[in-house]
């Protein structure tokens, strides 16, 4: 099991390593120890299948290290993204684009384009525009706002 994953699957699911100890039948020092291990931890199968249980996950999921984990990516995504601690780690800004909180999204659209966040977050990029276009730098939000116009019209002929 990768530690890093298992900490950000906890975040998503807003869980404390107590919670997820009570859940699955094990101390919070063990669950702790997971998280806080350097390298990959060998969970006997039953512990292993009562954590992707308690998270909606499957086992082999908990297994693999997310894709942002390596350090060179992880400060490069930081520092597209993050720059002025928007928020305060990937983690809480990828679980911000996960439910389309309109700060996380503005920040994506913003910097990539509607076009990229909309290969990202699917349509809602586009559907949820007036919900987060006031969270964009204002010349960025006029062009923006002339694209969705645009890109409306477009769809409705």
């Amino acid at each position: 099991m990768d530690p890093r994953t298992l900490h950000a699957y906890l975040k998503a699911a807003k869980l404390t390593p107590s919670d997820l100890a009570r859940r699955i039948g094990v101390s919070p020092q063990i669950v702790s120890s997971w998280i806080q291990k350097d390298g990959p931890a060998h969970l006997p199968e039953d512990d292993l299948s009562a954590l992707s249980r308690a998270l909606g996950v499957n086992a082999e999921d908990l297994e693999r290290p997310l894709p942002c984990f390596d350090t060179d990516e992880h400060n490069r995504l930081h520092a597209r993204y993050l720059w002025d601690r928007l928020y305060p780690d990937l983690d809480d800004f990828a679980i911000g684009l996960n439910h389309l909180e309109p700060r996380a999204v503005a920040r994506l659209v913003e910097v990539d384009g509607l076009y990229a966040a909309a290969r990202i977050l699917g349509e809602a990029a586009w559907d949820r525009f007036t919900s987060y276009k006031r969270f964009l730098p204002p010349a960025r939000r006029r062009q923006l706002e002339t694209l969705h116009a645009w890109r409306s019209n477009q769809t409705a002929a």
